[in-house]
């Protein structure tokens, strides 16, 4: 099980989340959300690449003696990037996060159920026909 080196870096990982989640009259601030601590241990064990990453900026971030989006533009670009991932990721697991931003979530949306306006929208296969031939011939056993 992946967790927290020590308080330091939590205390790091903290200040992070509220940099980058500080909350607005529309959404809440990341380090209030109702279970934050369960939120990132569950997204600790995700993925243990991205959790080391994130845990060496919330140690960068616990150095700094003021953490500004200018000091994190100091650290390296892929640091930076992969504790931003982690972070958004968590901070969307909670339920009050998305609907603060109006995210419905997943609904089973059956084709059988398609009115026939949804079943010849081009937008529907725009995507699948936007990545372009993905045949691979069988090797020949010649």
């Amino acid at each position: 099980m992946i967790a927290f080196p020590d308080d330091r870096t939590r205390s790091g990982a903290a200040r992070l989340a509220d940099l980058w989640f500080p909350g607005s009259a529309r959404s809440p601030r990341m380090t209030a959300l109702p279970g934050y601590e369960a939120l990132l241990r569950r997204a600790l064990q995700a993925d243990p690449e991205l959790s080391e990453a994130f845990f060496q900026a919330a140690e960068l971030a616990a150095e700094a003696d003021e953490l500004t989006a200018d000091v994190v533009a100091g650290w390296p670009v892929e640091l930076a990037e992969a504790a931003f991932y982690f972070l958004s990721s968590t901070y969307y697991m909670a339920p009050e996060a998305r609907r603060a931003v109006g995210y419905p979530g997943q609904a089973r949306t059956p084709s059988a159920e398609a009115t026939p306006d949804q079943l010849v929208d081009d937008a529907l296969l725009a995507p699948v026909l936007a990545l372009g031939p993905t045949y691979i011939p069988t090797p020949s056993t010649d």
